[in-house]
């Protein structure tokens, strides 16, 4: 438990056929992890309530790609994914998956998103999917490396992207400073779906706030859902429970077309 799968050149992977997920495992307790709760990856109750929202001619920002098991999900439904993730490790994974998989709808953008262009430190932590710009309290920090930030905005205008259909954003504290750097995006209601996790905890080691997070999207209008279907005022929005969160600009008719799933949202 908990010690490498190694068998010479041997690589195990776990495919969910019915989401078409397929996620690598490296380690014996993930393993059992995967087994014991029948979830390819953690994502899996947001995955399954997002579906009913996307279309086939999406554009989707993939912002803290990880190894690549969301993005390669967004692209079997929609028309191409921006994966971000400034990980080398990382990126290997997601383009062994690439290859596996014959995607030709993802571009790989090797850099972090943020509030700014800019360079900054990557803290690397113990897990893979802890990677982040700021120490944050989620696992041990074994190292850390520069790596260049730009901003959605920034990008944008540099690859003629109009719009963001859907943008995804898990940066393990720093969902606030992506959103910084889309204002204009988002103020021109030039991004349709934005999901976002919130941890309380995790933003407080890095002295951030979920108030932060929800600025710049309110300034430009947006409502804000937890996946459960409620819809975010008064106190739940000034003191939200951590989860998993979607913002949007019509609250109703994406509360009335959340899917189901047999997973609860953690």
């Amino acid at each position: 438990m908990g010690r490498w799968l190694k068998s010479s050149d041997l690589e195990l992977y776990v495919y969910d056929e019915e989401r078409a997920l397929l996620r690598k495992v490296a380690y014996a307790e993930r393993l059992n992890w995967v087994l014991s709760t029948d979830k390819a990856c953690d994502a899996v109750p947001w995955l399954d309530r997002v579906e009913p929202l996307l279309k086939e001619s999406d554009v989707v920002f993939d912002v803290g790609a990880n190894i690549g098991v969301i993005g390669h999900w967004f692209a079997k439904r929609c028309s191409f994914v921006h994966a971000f993730e400034p990980f080398p490790n990382n990126i290997t994974s997601i383009e062994t998956q690439t290859k596996l998989r014959n995607v030709d709808n993802m571009k790989i953008h090797r850099y972090s998103l943020g509030k700014t262009d800019a360079k900054m430190k990557l803290f690397i932590k113990g897990f893979h999917g802890h990677h982040s710009l700021g120490d944050v309290d989620n696992s041990p920090t074994v190292g850390h490396m520069q790596v260049d930030v730009k901003t959605i905005d920034n990008v944008c205008s540099e690859h003629g992207i109009e719009v963001i259909d859907f943008l995804k954003i898990d940066v393990e504290g720093f969902e606030a400073d992506v959103l910084q750097g889309a204002k204009a995006m988002l103020q021109e209601r030039r991004i349709g779906l934005v999901v976002f996790e919130l941890k309380e905890a995790l933003l407080k080691s890095i002295e951030k706030t979920t108030a932060e997070v929800f600025k710049p999207l309110l300034d430009a209008g947006y409502s804000i859902l937890h996946l459960d279907g409620e819809i975010l005022t008064g106190a739940s929005l000034e003191n939200p429970a951590d989860g998993d969160y979607l913002a949007c600009m019509e609250p109703q008719d994406i509360q009335a077309r959340l899917g189901e799933s047999i997973h609860p949202l953690e």
